[in-house]
């Protein structure tokens, strides 16, 4: 009788361990063998799921953003204008543990679109999509009357992305001497000055 094997889930097996080894090692010291022998398959029983690790580390982001974008869609569903871009902002931001993670997969990325076309073009989609959603969000404000029409949607959204960038890498560059309340601080000062 052939064995039946679940392949949604040992492509989670391989995410998750990839997930794990990125953390431990960082993405430099991430090989494909070492992702393989800790899910526990061979090497092979990997490739036959991702082609390269470019792809699995887009997975691994993937995998570990799905939280984060629902988490910002639901604020978008609940909430409105400033409340809804506010919520959308803190919920990007590395607060607790599990955030702070997937900054640290968010920064490997960064650092392997260096030298690989691939990943750097996936850096430059997910930074497209972000800055679209957070513009959108600008000009509903603008609709509502939170925000005069001058106010440049796109300019403001980048601004708030690299604010926003800025905060994760101090705080995960920090040791612990920056806390989420003041990096949560720092936003709320920044969109007080925009919808002022």
């Amino acid at each position: 009788m052939p064995k039946i094997v679940d392949h949604e889930a040992r492509r989670r097996d391989f995410i998750a361990a990839a997930y794990e080894i990125i953390m431990e090692e960082g993405l430099a010291n991430t090989t494909v063998r070492a992702v393989a022998k800790k899910a526990g398959y061979t090497t092979g029983a990997l490739v036959h799921y991702f082609k390269d690790k470019d792809e699995l580390i887009r997975e691994v982001l993937d995998y570990f953003g799905k939280e984060v974008r629902q988490r910002m869609r639901s604020a978008q569903r609940e909430q409105t204008g400033r409340a809804a871009l506010r919520e959308t902002l803190f919920e990007s931001l590395p607060t607790d543990a599990r955030s702070a993670s997937s900054w640290r997969v968010w920064l490997a990325l960064w650092y392997h679109s260096e030298t690989s076309p691939e990943m750097r073009e996936e850096e430059r989609r997910r930074y497209r999509e972000w800055i679209g959603r957070l513009a959108r969000m600008i000009n509903e404000a603008k609709e509502l009357g939170e925000l005069p029409a001058s106010v440049d949607a796109r300019a403001e959204a980048r601004a708030l992305v690299a604010l926003v960038d800025g905060l994760g890498v101090q705080y995960l560059m920090s040791g612990g001497r920056m806390s989420a309340a003041e990096m949560v601080g720092m936003l709320d000062r920044y969109l007080d000055r925009l919808f002022a």
